[in-house]
C-alpha cells in the first residue's frame, strides 16, 4: 500500500524562529516502525505512528493536561460509546470502507476533559455527516479488535470530579498520566498507532483543536457536568502553565492519490 506523506505548517516551521515564540509547543510528526497485519499476525508490514512532542521553550517548570490520553499506543476516537454484541470482533473489524481519494481533517483535544476524543470530519461537510460518522465507526471497530487482540483495555472516556483533582493526585495519583510535566527544555512524546487509517486509506490532516491551554479541566458536581474546575497553581515542582501554544498540522494519505 503506497503512504504519501505532507508536512503542512500552521504555526510552527514556517519561520525557524516561530517554534519558540511560546513557553510551549506541541508538534505533531509521522514516523513509521515494522509491525505486524491486524488480519494477519505473521505479516510484517511497516506501521505509521502520530507523535505528538510537547515542548517546554521556557526557563521555568510546567505542567498542564494533555489534548488526548493514551492507552496502548491507540487513540480514543470521536464517539463516546462503542458498540458491545455478540459479533465477532475480527468479522466487524475486517467490515470496513475504504476512502482512497477522500480527504478529512481529524480534531485532537477539543475540550480539556481527560482523553479527549479526536473528531473526524470530511472536508467540507459537516461533523454529523452520514460518511464522517460512517468512517469513526470503521476505525472504532478496527481499534476495539486491535485493543482486545492485544489485551489491551478499552480506552477510557470521561470526567474529572473535583475530589480527584488536587496537587497530590495530579503529581503522582490517580490521574498523573493525564497531565504532562515538562522542565526547561525538555520535550514529551505520546505515539498514537495509525494502523487503522492505513487500512481504510484515504487522506488525514492530524490538528490540535484548541488555541490555547486552559487552566481547568471540565469535571461533574453530583448531576451537573462541564463545571470548570481550576487546576493547582502549583504541583511539587511544577507550576501551571496556560495561554497560547504554538504547534503545526501533519496530512498523510494512504493509498494511491
Amino acid at each position: 500500500m503506497k503512504a504519501k506523506l505532507l508536512i503542512i505548517t500552521a504555526l510552527l516551521f514556517l519561520q525557524g524562529y516561530c517554534l519558540f515564540s511560546q513557553c510551549v509547543s506541541v508538534e505533531l510528526s509521522i514516523t513509521y516502525k515494522q509491525g505486524y497485519d491486524v488480519f494477519k499476525k505473521d505479516s510484517v508490514v511497516s506501521v505509521p505512528f502520530l507523535n505528538i512532542t510537547y515542548r517546554n521553550n521556557c526557563d521555568t517548570n510546567y505542567y498542564f493536561l494533555k489534548f488526548c490520553g493514551n492507552d496502548c499506543g491507540g487513540m480514543v476516537l470521536c464517539r463516546w460509546l462503542v458498540h458491545w454484541d455478540t459479533f465477532d470482533l475480527l468479522e466487524r473489524a475486517k467490515i470496513h470502507g475504504n476512502y482512497k481519494n477522500e480527504n478529512f481533517s481529524v480534531k485532537i483535544g477539543g475540550k480539556p476533559w481527560y482523553n479527549s476524543g479526536w473528531r473526524i470530519e470530511k472536508d467540507g461537510i459537516d461533523t454529523f455527516s452520514l460518511l464522517s460518522n460512517h468512517i469513526s465507526c470503521c476505525l472504532e471497530n478496527i481499534y476495539e479488535y486491535i485493543y482486545w487482540g492485544s489485551g489491551c483495555k478499552k480506552p477510557k472516556h470521561g470526567y474529572f470530579s473535583s475530589s480527584i483533582v488536587t496537587s497530590e493526585n495530579i503529581l503522582s495519583g490517580t490521574v498523573q498520566d493525564q497531565f504532562v510535566f515538562l522542565k526547561p527544555n525538555e520535550t514529551y512524546v505520546d505515539t498514537y498507532n495509525l494502523i487503522g487509517y492505513k487500512i481504510v486509506e484515504g487522506c488525514f490532516t492530524f490538528f490540535i483543536d484548541r488555541k490555547e491551554i486552559k487552566s481547568f479541566v471540565l469535571g461533574y458536581e453530583g448531576s451537573n457536568s462541564d463545571i470548570e474546575i481550576e487546576l493547582p497553581p502549583v504541583v511539587g515542582e511544577y507550576q501551571l502553565y496556560s495561554g497560547p501554544f504554538n504547534t503545526n498540522k501533519v496530512t498523510v494519505c494512504f493509498g494511491d492519490k
